[in-house]
């Protein structure tokens, strides 16, 4: 196995700290399982992935929008020194999704927000292929997270969820695996997708 990919001890103390005093995180459900693994998760805001990092004891690798990675170019050294993967959702990412299938392979977890942006119109409306994609090539088991109580995401004030205080939740689901062989091309798709949506869907007050 590789070294892990994430931020390292003292940073996720830190940030386990800021997300348990400040924003009153809590967690309930499932624990992380050892090994490569791919975490799904809704999106509410940009405080999302430091509240995933905080509720799960592992270092763990995002994918995130290219847009902010270059937009933010002020912590663009951070991003890269925990691991960050740039991708444009929707968009051509042969290089971050063979980068994201290696870090999985080597034995890590990766997280993934596979609606493609934050606090959409609706909820869970649309799922990218993109963790799919990544379990079939790795073999590696999805686990669905639900975020809620945290501010949404604007995109005037940016910032917001990270200094307005909030009673964050998370919700760790049970790992599921892609075995459907069955089906190929667009139609394993869909039924890869629509799996996806229903588990993060069912650890949720969406429907």
């Amino acid at each position: 196995m590789n070294k892990s990919r994430g931020p390292g001890r003292l940073l996720r103390r830190v940030n386990r700290l800021f997300c348990q005093s400040y924003h009153r995180l809590s967690v309930s459900g499932q624990g992380l399982p050892d090994g490569p693994v791919i975490l799904v998760s809704n999106h509410m805001c940009g405080l999302d992935p430091l509240l995933i990092q905080a509720s799960v004891q592992r270092p763990l690798s995002f994918l995130m929008a290219r847009e902010y990675y270059l937009k933010m170019w002020y912590l663009r050294r951070g991003f890269d020194r925990v691991g960050a993967i740039a991708v444009s959702p929707g968009g051509a990412n042969r290089h971050a999704m063979r980068e994201a299938i290696a870090v999985v392979k080597s034995g890590n977890a990766l997280c993934l927000f596979p609606e493609g942006a934050a606090n959409p119109a609706i909820p869970m409306h649309r799922i990218l292929p993109g963790a799919a994609l990544i379990a079939r090539e790795s073999g590696a088991p999805i686990v669905p997270l639900r975020v809620s109580g945290v501010w949404p995401f604007d995109h005037v004030n940016l910032w917001r969820s990270f200094y307005k205080r909030s009673r964050a939740h998370i919700v760790i689901g049970e790992p599921i695996f892609l075995t459907n062989e069955q089906l190929t091309g667009k139609e394993r798709m869909r039924d890869d997708t629509r799996l996806i949506r229903h588990a993060i869907r069912t650890l949720s007050r969406f429907e």
